[in-house]
């Protein structure tokens, strides 16, 4: 619980921190409270889902209900005009599984990134991203809970992708309509981890504390200057292995990266770049206890890496290739990296990414700390 308001502390820090040498003194800040529903489909994705519970009914729905607090101002700040005036914030939900005997009411708090698409006269087309953790979990126990497959630990990731419609109902009431993907996973951290996959519709009213501003009269941004980054991770975590649930042993995950950073705009850079990881539990011995540690332990895989730059705060995607992994050998195994990065002193970053294969089977959690050297074009 404590790691969940750290990391979205970072999160609002970071969009803090990013502010430019503007007066803010006598700008108005547009602050929104939002209240909104949504009631979606379970991707059948793992056996839990699909009826192999205690309760024998298939796992159809997911409804919840969320508040946000959301700040929308109109370009005080050259991040808010790079991205064109976007909403940002906080929020907390509550969801239902429609099988609180195995699932429980999970509760949901996380960063709020949103994003305009197009803007019309009284309509506004924005992507929503969220970022946060879960808890409040009924979690897999081999007595209690058997068959509770999807979730293994007390918390897990929360990702929200949302495609919304807002219709400016008056000055200081909104209406917004949309379609999310959430998923909900621990990153591999404990295993059972297969995880929950729900394409939901969503709707919420929003109220404005300040009357809405003309965004479209946005100033636009200045160019920065463009510039080349090397970045050098350290990385490290600990995760469980899928072929032993439930076994209780945790294996360490350490590694190297190299990511070389292009800023192709005031708002994206684009990166390729070399991973290397050393698994312990890669040869794990047949009790599921750790084994001898050599070269075999050593995967190496190479990475197209673009992100998003927001001040401070970069969200970070990925998708590479393994080179070398003594379980899926060279060049037939893709891997993914989704996660959010903060500079925390000029050349120094912490982060936090999910590893993961084939976009649905979670790794681990990369937990990092990185150097930066930057020149400029």
């Amino acid at each position: 619980m404590k790691l969940c308001f750290v990391l979205i502390g970072i999160l609002l820090n970071s969009i803090g921190l990013s502010q430019d040498s503007i007066n803010q003194k006598n700008k108005k800040q547009n602050f929104i409270i939002s209240g909104g529903f949504g009631y979606g489909n379970v991707v059948p994705t793992n056996q839990f889902v699909m009826g192999d519970n205690l309760q024998n009914n298939s796992i159809d729905h997911y409804k919840s209900f969320s508040l946000k607090a959301l700040w929308q101002n109109p370009g005080y700040t050259h991040w808010q005009r790079v991205h064109r005036g976007p909403y940002y914030g906080v929020g907390i939900s509550r969801g239902d599984f429609g099988n609180s005997y195995e699932i429980g009411y999970p509760v949901s708090y996380y960063g709020i990134l949103g994003q305009p698409v197009a803007r019309l006269q009284k309509v506004d087309f924005f992507t929503e991203f969220q970022f946060g953790l879960t808890n409040n979990w009924k979690s897999f126990d081999i007595l209690k809970n058997p068959k509770n497959i999807a979730i293994g630990g007390t918390f897990t990731v929360h990702l929200d992708i949302a495609l919304k419609t807002f219709f400016d109902l008056s000055p200081k009431f909104d209406f917004g309509a949309g379609m999310s993907f959430i998923h909900f996973s621990n990153g591999g951290l404990k295993r059972p981890n297969r995880g929950f996959n729900i394409f939901s519709p969503q709707a919420e009213f929003r109220y404005r504390f300040v009357p809405r501003p003309d965004y479209k009269k946005m100033e636009k941004a200045e160019n920065l200057k463009r510039s080349h980054d090397l970045l050098f991770m350290r990385t490290g975590s600990v995760h469980q292995l899928m072929e032993f649930e439930p076994d209780s042993n945790f294996f360490a995950v350490y590694g190297w990266s190299m990511i070389y950073l292009n800023q192709i705009s005031n708002a994206v850079r684009l990166g390729i770049g070399r991973d290397m990881n050393y698994w312990w539990g890669m040869t794990v011995n047949p009790d599921g206890t750790i084994g001898e540690r050599t070269i075999k332990n050593l995967s190496v895989g190479y990475i197209l890496q673009p992100e998003m730059i927001i001040g401070n705060l970069t969200l970070v995607g990925g998708v590479g290739i393994y080179a070398a992994h003594s379980q899926f050998g060279s060049f037939k195994q893709m891997y993914q990296r989704l996660g959010v990065r903060f500079d925390i002193y000029k050349t120094l970053s912490l982060g936090v990414n999910v590893r993961a294969i084939n976009f649905n089977h979670a790794e681990f959690m990369e937990f990092n700390i990185g150097y930066r050297v930057r020149w400029f074009k």
